[in-house]
C-alpha cells in the first residue's frame, strides 16, 4: 500500500476544477435568487357601488327614495 501522492493528470485537474467552479457559481446564483425580496401582495379591490358578491340586493340607502316637495 503507497502512502505517496496520488497522481492525477492535469487535464483531469483542470475538469475537477472547472467542475467546481461552475457548481460554485451555480450554487452562488441560486442563493441571490432565493434572497431576492418577493413583490408586494396586491391591494384587494375596493367593494363597487351596487355589486354584491352573495346575490343579495344592496340595502336601500335611508330616504333615497323619498322626493322632496318645496
Amino acid at each position: 500500500m503507497s502512502l505517496g501522492r496520488f497522481h492525477v493528470s492535469a487535464r483531469s485537474r483542470n475538469r475537477l476544477i472547472a467542475g467546481a467552479l461552475a457548481a460554485l457559481a451555480g450554487g452562488v446564483a441560486w442563493l441571490v435568487r432565493s434572497k431576492r425580496p418577493l413583490p408586494p401582495e396586491p391591494a384587494p379591490e375596493p367593494p363597487r357601488i351596487g355589486y354584491s358578491r352573495n346575490g343579495s340586493a344592496p340595502a336601500p340607502v335611508a330616504g333615497a327614495g323619498v322626493e322632496n316637495d318645496r
